[in-house]
């Protein structure tokens, strides 16, 4: 990645805004949104390849590659927040384009960032309203999952500052702790487990830079500072080390 890179961490979603050089294949458990600024961008799965000049969404755990020789806009959303309910449910498929309004404001929302129309303190709190916008909150728009876990993702985005125990949401669901473990990752596309490592990543992450990753990885629960890193890159895509190097942190 080169130097003139920006991201940020919320909770819920992570944006990450340049040229990505050397993105191999991989997977991860969030859901993956690429849009298209300066140039078209492609995305190689295992079954086809999409190139676009708007944006193309990932579900999770699908292998890929993304390749453009702009800079572009990439966004990872945890599946299990109620916004990337609202995401994961504009496509069945795995891999698809989309040129919807939520693409088109963000779009245009970078591009503004991009000639230096908005700083990017403000580019980041535009990214979250527009974000905010668009989650399952609104309960009459593209809910198709089980009313359950659309409840579970609720009670976890309220209590977003925190780890809860499977006990306690199976209990908030009226299940029992392996039948929400099996219709939550049905809903999701990722276990429970999965979700809470990515709630670990996410109250660490203010701290990257500041802290060693060894404190970091204890501090959030993780056996040793190669844990952290591999489940940063499982669901990221990257290293925490590629990010420090390569990139400008937003604190939001």
């Amino acid at each position: 990645m080169p130097s003139n890179n920006y991201l940020a961490i919320t909770p819920h979603f992570g944006w990450f805004l340049g040229q990505f050089t050397h993105n191999l294949q991989h997977q991860h458990y969030a859901l993956q949104l690429s849009m298209a600024l300066d140039a078209p961008l492609t995305v190689q799965t295992e079954n086809e390849t999409l190139t676009t000049n708007t944006a193309v969404l990932l579900k999770p755990n699908v292998p890929h590659r993304l390749t453009c020789e702009a800079q572009h806009l990439l966004v990872l959303i945890n599946p299990a927040s109620t916004i990337g309910h609202f995401w994961n449910q504009l496509t069945p498929q795995n891999s698809a384009r989309i040129t919807t309004q939520p693409v088109q404001q963000l779009q245009q929302t970078a591009m503004r960032f991009l000639n230096n129309t908005l700083n990017a303190t403000d580019f980041s709190a535009q990214i979250r309203a527009l974000f905010a916008q668009y989650d399952c909150f609104c309960n009459e728009f593209v809910h198709r999952g089980d009313a359950r876990i659309e409840q579970a993702i609720t009670y976890l985005h309220q209590h977003s500052e925190r780890i809860v125990a499977l006990e306690e949401i199976a209990e908030h669901c009226h299940l029992s702790p392996s039948r929400f473990q099996h219709l939550f990752k049905n809903t999701t596309g990722m276990s429970y487990r999965r979700a809470q490592r990515w709630n670990k990543l996410t109250q660490a992450l203010p701290y990257l830079g500041q802290k060693s990753l060894t404190e970091l990885a204890h501090e959030a629960g993780f056996a040793d500072s190669a844990h952290f890193s591999r489940t940063f890159k499982e669901n990221f895509g990257f290293s925490p080390r590629e990010v420090l190097k390569d990139s400008r942190f937003i604190q939001v």
